[in-house]
Parts: C-alpha cells; sequence; structure tokens
C-alpha cells in the first residue's frame, strides 16, 4: 500500500483518528440541540407600518401657503402642527416639484 499524499490524513481516519472524533461529537451535539431556527429578524425600522401621526392632507395648502407665500419659518409652522421641521420641508419640496412638473406640462401644450 502507497502513503498517503497528506500527512494530517491519519487524524481523518475513522474510528480513532482524532479530528474524526471531534467532526462526530459536534455532529452529535448538533443533532441533540436540534430546534428550530431562531425567527428571521426584521430589517425594518422599529414603530408603526403606518403611524397615524403627520400632517393631514386637508392642512397641506395651508401649511404650503404659511412657508412659500408668507415666508414663516419651517420650524414655526412646524411647531404649530406638532410635526418635525423635516416634515415641512419634505412637503414643501414635493409641492414644488409637483408645481415644476405641471408648469413644464403647461409650457410642452402650448
Amino acid at each position: 500500500m502507497s502513503a498517503p499524499l497528506s500527512p494530517i490524513f491519519s487524524l481523518f481516519l475513522a474510528p480513532s483518528g482524532t479530528l474524526y472524533l471531534k467532526v462526530q461529537d459536534v455532529l452529535a451535539h448538533d443533532e441533540a440541540d436540534d430546534v428550530s431556527p431562531p425567527p428571521m429578524v426584521s430589517k425594518r425600522r422599529p414603530g408603526p407600518k403606518h403611524p397615524t401621526d403627520g400632517l393631514p392632507t386637508e392642512h397641506w395648502p395651508m401649511i404650503i401657503h404659511r412657508v412659500v407665500d408668507q415666508k414663516e419659518p419651517l420650524r414655526t409652522v412646524a411647531a404649530a402642527y406638532g410635526v418635525s421641521h423635516e416634515t415641512i420641508r419634505r412637503l414643501i419640496r414635493a409641492a414644488t416639484k409637483e408645481h415644476v412638473q405641471q408648469e413644464a406640462q403647461r409650457s410642452n401644450l402650448s
């Protein structure tokens, strides 16, 4: 019989090889503790999926009027509605973007 190619081959030989016995021990241990895997942790931010707070759409025109036409500070308007100034800023940006798109469509039609 020829010699094995790897010097660690003898460690894997069954049933007395050191690594073979360790692998068998690990496999036996895993089977004994075979329990259902832990539930998947969601990657969603904490909090409700559909928060009830925010700005009702019926208030949007008044908010836009106060910020754009009357030049009120975002933080003042936000405090009046109980939201952050970033919420007001996003509303203004969305309204401005929509207005610009509508103007562009009107100029293309004429």
